[in-house]
């Protein structure tokens, strides 16, 4: 039986994979735009981020995944390192 707490945070696709495998009944809603200030929305791609069981099925909202920022590779995230 698959535990469906375990696919929060799993790329969609692997997710979809496994649903349809176990012979699970979902469907999907996707996230609105996200609007974060530090990090960049990808342009391709879901991720699972929350899942609810509805009678017999579950329905699953996805988002687009955030793309990583440069910010650990500054100069004052650098610095720091050294110092610790």
């Amino acid at each position: 039986m698959l535990d469906s707490n375990s696919l929060i945070g799993m790329p969609w696709q692997l997710a979809k994979s496994r649903l349809q495998a176990a012979h699970i009944p979902f469907k999907v809603m996707i996230g609105g735009a996200s609007f974060n200030r530090f990090f960049e929305i990808a342009d391709e791609g879901f991720y699972v981020a929350r899942i609810t069981k509805v009678d017999e099925c579950l329905h699953i909202l996805v988002y687009r995944p955030m793309i990583a920022s440069d910010f650990g590779h500054s100069i004052e995230v650098d610095y720091a390192k050294e110092i610790i």
